[in-house]
């Protein structure tokens, strides 16, 4: 991308910040804690976001520990990365570490820069943005072996000159979650778009009172959601919006776990994922010194257990669950460099064959599992 395309780029970024409220003071904090990325000297596959670029560790070699240590993990994944000739995604086999396949962008000079995956380990979407700044939405296939299939556009509705923050597909690849917000000339207005996959139906939320951002689903209803107010605190946290309601207001949904919550000098609860079964939801919490993932029970909203802590100093690394069962009693988490296999109340510290770093971007998913 040449220079003036990126100062383009950074000023559309730009304007919902210039034109909305400043967030809370811990909601920066935990913003700082949680994406900072430091200048870590690792090799890798480059992972461009719209901007920037990330890295991903490489196999590292000379070690027992399994590749994946949970039954029914997924084999393959599907990363964003910039190659020499230009931005692709690739598909890579998390047993071997081996990139299986190439995928790349559909429109000259377009980024890849969200990627998300079902369950069945061979359905992804991703999020393509021209340069004239519209985002198109396309399925990827991939073969028994891993081998990428051809991508199909899916009639979803192109988003003209936005910025996405979340992008979640069902399990069962049936519909497709985006969080974004407009770059207007007014007010900034955050919505939640929930298109049918097969037929591009699509309904949407909006409130202009905040943002949405990291939405996952629970079954093929129930989407869960961080939610940064700009005029009320207390309506920040993590929320929980049935799709099946009536209505168009993400103030809607229903506050399962305030932001104002706190357990063990942690606060500010986010990044959620939400279990497929909806039992249980995990959260990633902070202090000033150290960063955790937390499970709730998504029926009462209360904390259920801190799985994992790591010192704060390590969070240009990415922090949270790469991959649950559907009904969180299996989880791969990785926290600054520690990745964890755990299931029921036993962990095991494993060794996966790509160490994910945070996003410089803020916002961007380069990686789904």
């Amino acid at each position: 991308m040449h220079d003036e395309q990126l100062r383009e780029r950074f000023t559309q970024w730009a304007q919902p910040l210039q034109a909305a409220p400043p967030p809370a003071l811990s909601v920066l904090r935990r913003r700082a804690r949680r994406r900072t990325v430091g200048r870590a000297a690792i090799s890798g596959l480059a992972v461009m976001g719209a901007a920037a670029i990330a890295l991903f560790g490489l196999p590292r070699s000379g070690h027992s520990t399994p590749a994946v240590a949970a039954a029914g993990a997924p084999r393959y994944a599907v990363a964003i990365e910039s190659s020499a000739g230009g931005p692709t995604a690739s598909v890579l086999d998390m047993v071997t570490g081996k990139v299986v396949g190439r995928v790349v962008t559909p429109i000259a000079r377009s980024d890849f820069e969200w990627v998300a995956a079902a369950a069945d380990d061979r359905t992804f979407v991703l999020a393509d943005q021209s340069q004239a700044l519209v985002f198109r939405f396309y399925l990827l296939h991939l073969a028994a072996d891993g081998k990428p299939g051809r991508l199909t556009q899916l009639g979803v509705p192109k988003l003209h000159g936005i910025q996405i923050y979340g992008m979640a597909l069902t399990a069962d690849a049936s519909k497709l979650a985006v969080a974004w917000q407009n770059n207007p000339t007014g007010p900034v207005t955050s919505h939640i778009s929930v298109s049918t996959v097969a037929t591009g139906a699509t309904h949407s939320w909006s409130s202009t009172q905040g943002a949405a951002l990291d939405v996952s689903w629970a079954g093929d209803l129930i989407l869960a959601f961080d939610w940064q107010d700009t005029d009320s605190q207390a309506r920040s946290g993590v929320r929980l919006l049935d799709t099946a309601a009536v209505g168009t207001n993400l103030l809607a949904s229903r506050l399962l776990i305030p932001a104002s919550i706190r357990t063990a000098g942690l606060d500010s609860p986010g990044d959620p994922l939400i279990t497929e079964d909806g039992s249980t939801l995990f959260a990633v919490m902070a202090s000033g010194v150290k960063t955790a993932i937390v499970s709730f029970s998504v029926r009462s909203g209360k904390i259920q257990a801190t799985i994992l802590t790591q010192p704060a100093s390590q969070s240009q690394w990415y922090c949270g669950v790469l991959w649950t069962d559907p009904r969180g009693r299996t989880v791969l988490t990785q926290c600054g460099t520690t990745q964890t296999s755990i299931e029921g109340n036993r962990t095991t510290q494993i060794r996966l064959h790509q160490l994910i770093p945070a996003s410089p971007v803020g916002f961007a998913n380069p990686f789904a599992w």
